[in-house]
């Protein structure tokens, strides 16, 4: 009997397993409604939210395909990944549309075969160089998002490791930018619709990730629906491979199943791309490919090709990345991916053909090029009468260069100077100065591998510009002129400044040809001088371009300039009757006036020494209507250039020259030391130097201005120091003389003695020339009287000091202080006695403050101190009273003692002023307003009405 209840449970048991497994072998039934499935919002690239508010990523590209493959209509529900996991298991949602295979998931969910591994990081902030391994991360706490398999996984494989968890992936990643955490939990990269992704890969780099786990990556549904799981798989058994590996290099810019980039290169490149001694890849872009691959986490291998195969590797699929390409043709299978360089080819000219200065100088001259190169076309154009001659290889161009079948080459430079060297040929051509073509260069892919462009663009602007500058100069021959340098310093123009740029490509600059230093021509015919210097800049960093016009004369040169002969000129101080007619730039450059005198004159003279006297000025100058309505008394005579402004003084037709300090020391130099001297005018104002542009130009005013923001006080003294050396010629060799002597004999003596002579007034006259520089480089920025700086010094001391306060977040006060009583003593004792109290003024100021401090006579009995470093205005108030109380305090002068007071304005820096300009201003309407207000106190701009 209790066998026969056994046997018939046993049977029920059966009958029940098989109904059971017909179920589940049921085919999956699809209806009229879409298959629903989850998709997280924030784990880009496999899936998220684009800015249209749609699904997108691989994993919807490859859902949206098996939807195509099996005739069903689907529809995304985007979540984030708490949310897309409990719909699933709930059942409102049909299928997961992508997750991380787990031991906890696989109770909850029927999994599909995997469709890729994928690895998980700890990515580690930058600064902490040391932590390299995970052992060493359990003092730290690591950020990972709440319901996700990383936290499950580093919970389980490594729990010593201290977790905190966020909602969101975007919350983890703010709360690293925030320095809440130092460690977070990743996959390849963060999600690049993160507002600060930039900033992120930035602080947490690719090449400082520590790989924890290696996931398989699945589609799941529910446990109980076994039936659409095989629909599921049946419908990816659909998709070919092929298929599938052009969706992954959209979305991962590879094949999952291979983790190396491989990477094409020349051979024969230098110092770009060429092969080591011992053969292995080596040159500027190899180390630059190095680089991106580490700031980018991925591998990378280095596949030689010769010129002969040209992109054939990449072409056929050989290889992923053509890493430098500069031809201007490629085959329409490719795609530029990204500009990664951009070298100069210059012209390189044979050493048998002389005076070659520029390419006019070469008309007619067989040029050889190498074909493709962007530069063959543009010569062809530019200059339709060279005979521009193409080679197929560097080799063949090179031994058309030796044997002479060609009288130049143009190709980057660089380069050329390489192979040049390699063939033992450097001394058989000279390279033209200032002449070269700018190429740009290109890294290629296969066209339509959109998301490896955007990798190869991630990587490079992720990599801090101070590293490529760094590994630029390791390879260059000319290290202070290299691609990143000067991209360091590129101006960042607008789209509109950009496109006026596009349609004007070469400005028309007028010049004066013989304006030493600031512009001239040279004996070799090429431009050179101050404002020529400048103009390099300004073009190097902002993409202008200039040609140059000669004008005889200033004046000339304006009236060219109103009749639009030329687009812009130089060296022009703004007045309120030019500003109608021009346009003005920023001012670039400023430096005092000088009279250049009859040293029997005297020193140290100013506008009054000369009344009743004649003024050589240059015809067209703004100083003539200036000084004709202050100065009446003087007699102004107009000369047309700088030459003749001297030579009237030299004849005695005129008792002085007024022009900039530069000039006049320039013409000082070719003259006797003991005839010429020059006094700086104080009752001026500096020469400030702007551009002038054509009216209608306001887009080339912007984009100059732009420029000259960036050029910095360094480089404006290199151009000084360069304009304002002493350079001796001695017309002729002592060691030539000693053996025309000693042939002679008998005059042996005579010649040794003679020699001396020369050699003693040789030396005196440079020793002279040296103390002429000095004394001219103290007096352009120095007081003579009281040997302070002045206000041109000051300037640029307050401007220098305003960009290192904005970074420090620092104060900076501008004292602007006028002597009381100080007119009453001059015209009661004279001059002399007024110079005598200015001096022991400016040395009790001078003790009043510290070193690092700026002690001005700005002009007359004017003086301002420039604080910096300060933190409050308290600080600049201390000054202030010691100030005041030091100049209430009795002065002995030769004729009597004398009391006198000051009055203080003083602005303050960010609040009062971010620029010299506007701090002097109000510090001289604020001293004012002391004066106004009974004299012998301070004010800042703050406490308007409160005198302290």
């Amino acid at each position: 009997m209790l066998h026969d209840h056994f046997f018939r449970c046993l049977v029920i048991l059966a009958i029940f397993f098989v109904i059971s497994v017909q179920a589940n072998d049921e085919p999956f039934e699809p209806t009229n409604k879409p298959i629903t499935i989850a998709i997280n919002k924030t784990t880009y690239p496999y899936m998220y939210l684009n800015d249209d508010g749609k699904a997108d990523g691989l994993m919807p590209d490859l859902w949206r395909l098996w939807a195509e493959r099996q005739g069903i209509e689907i529809e995304f529900k985007t979540s984030d990944g708490l949310s897309t996991l409990s719909l699933v298991e709930s059942g409102e949602i049909d299928i997961h549309g992508g997750m991380t295979k787990t031991i906890e998931r696989s109770k909850i969910f029927a999994f599909t075969p995997s469709f890729f591994s994928h690895d998980f990081h700890f990515y580690i902030h930058r600064d902490f160089a040391n932590l390299t391994e995970i052992s060493q991360l359990s003092p730290y706490i690591i950020g990972s998002v709440r319901g996700e398999s990383h936290a499950a996984i580093v919970a389980l494989e490594y729990p010593n490791l201290k977790l905190r968890l966020y909602d969101n992936r975007h919350d983890l990643y703010q709360a690293a930018l925030n320095n809440e955490i130092v460690v977070y939990t990743g996959l390849e990269k963060p999600s690049k619709f993160f507002p600060g992704y930039m900033e992120l890969n930035k602080h947490y780099p690719p090449y400082k990730r520590i790989a924890f786990h290696q996931g398989q990556y699945v589609a799941a549904t529910s446990l109980e629906n076994i039936a659409l799981k095989k629909f599921i798989i049946q419908g990816f058994d659909k998709i070919t491979e092929e298929e599938k590996s052009t969706i992954e290099k959209k979305w991962l810019g590879r094949d999952t199943k291979s983790e190396t980039l491989l990477l094409s290169f020349l051979t024969d490149a230098p110092p770009y791309m060429a092969i080591s001694p011992t053969g292995q890849p080596q040159g500027l872009f190899i180390d630059l490919w190095r680089l991106w691959a580490k700031e980018s986490g991925i591998e990378i291998a280095f596949i030689a090709q010769s010129s002969s195969q040209n992109l054939a590797m990449l072409k056929e699929g050989d290889v992923d990345i053509h890493i430098g390409y500069s031809a201007d043709n490629f085959d329409h299978q490719l795609e530029i991916a990204s500009q990664i360089y951009g070298v100069d080819a210059g012209v390189f000219v044979s050493s048998r053909i002389d005076n070659v200065y520029s390419m006019k100088d070469l008309k007619g001259k067989k040029i050889g090029v190498l074909a493709g190169t962007t530069y063959e076309k543009l010569l062809t154009d530019k200059f339709p009468k060279l005979k521009v001659q193409v080679y197929q290889t560097a080799n063949e161009l090179l031994h058309s260069a030796e044997i002479g079948d060609i009288d130049a080459m143009v190709s980057a430079q660089e380069y050329l100077n390489a192979r040049l060297i390699q063939s033992n040929l450097q001394s058989s051509f000279y390279q033209l100065k200032n002449v070269y073509f700018p190429a740009a260069v290109f890294s290629l892919v296969h066209k339509g591998n959109d998301r490896l462009i955007e990798i190869i663009n991630e990587g490079f602007d992720n990599i801090p510009i101070e590293q490529l500058i760094s590994l630029e100069r390791n390879w260059l021959i000319n290290k202070n002129n290299g691609y990143f340098i000067r991209s360091a310093e590129k101006v960042s123009l607008s789209s509109s400044e950009q496109s006026w740029l596009d349609t004007h490509e070469q400005i028309n600059v007028g010049l004066v040809k013989h304006w030493m230093p600031m512009e001239f021509i040279n004996a070799h015919g090429e431009v050179e001088g101050i404002n020529p210097d400048v103009l390099k800049l300004i073009a190097n960093r902002s993409g202008l371009s200039f040609d140059y016009t000669f004008f005889d004369s200033w004046s000339e040169l304006y009236q060219g300039l109103l009749e639009q002969q030329i687009d812009m000129l130089a060296s022009i101080t703004v007045t309120e009757e030019r500003k109608k007619k021009v346009t003005f730039t920023q001012a670039y450059w400023t430096m005092p006036w000088v009279i250049l005198h009859q040293r029997r004159l005297g020193s140290q003279l100013n506008l009054a020494s000369f009344y009743g006297k004649k003024l050589a000025v240059i015809k067209g100058y703004y100083l003539s209507a200036s000084i004709r309505k202050n100065h009446p008394k003087i007699s102004l005579h107009l000369v047309e250039h700088h030459n003749m402004g001297l030579m009237a003084v030299q004849q005695g037709k005129v008792d002085g020259f007024i022009s900039n300090i530069a000039t006049a020391s320039e013409l000082l130099k070719r003259e006797s030391l003991t005839v010429l001297d020059m006094s700086i005018i104080e009752e001026l104002k500096s020469d400030s130097s702007h551009f002038a542009i054509r009216p209608d130009w306001h887009e080339l005013q912007t984009i100059i201005n732009k420029t000259l923001l960036t050029i910095s006080e360094s480089e404006k003294q290199q151009i000084y120091d360069r304009w304002f050396g002493v350079n001796i010629e001695t017309g002729f060799d002592k060691d030539i003389v000693l053996r025309l002597a000693a042939q002679i004999g008998v005059i042996t003596l005579i010649v040794i003695i003679a020699i001396i002579i020369w050699n003693r007034r040789l030396y005196t006259e440079i020793k002279n020339r040296k103390l002429l520089e000095e004394k001219m480089k103290h007096m352009a920025t120095h007081d003579e009287l009281t040997g302070l700086a002045n206000r041109v010094l000051l300037k640029d001391r307050i401007n220098t000091a305003i960009s290192f306060h904005k970074r420090q977040q620092l104060q900076i006060a501008v004292l602007f202080i006028d002597l009381d009583g100080f007119k009453t003593i001059n015209d009661t004792h004279g001059h002399d006695v007024g110079d005598e109290l200015l001096v022991q003024v400016a040395d009790k100021l001078k003790s009043c403050v510290r070193q690092s401090d700026t002690v001005v006579r700005f002009g007359g009995d004017e003086f301002v101190l420039l604080l910096t470093g300060l933190h409050n205005k308290n600080e600049a108030a201390y000054i202030a009273d010691k100030v005041l109380k030091l100049m209430q305090q009795p002065f002995q002068l030769s004729a009597e003692r004398v009391y006198i007071g000051c009055s203080i304005g003083i602005a303050m820096y960010p609040d009062d002023g971010i620029t010299d300009n506007d701090l002097l201003k109000v510090a001289d309407t604020l001293m004012y307003r002391v004066k106004a207000n009974g004299k012998n106190h301070y004010v800042f701009n703050s406490d308007p009405n409160d005198l302290l």
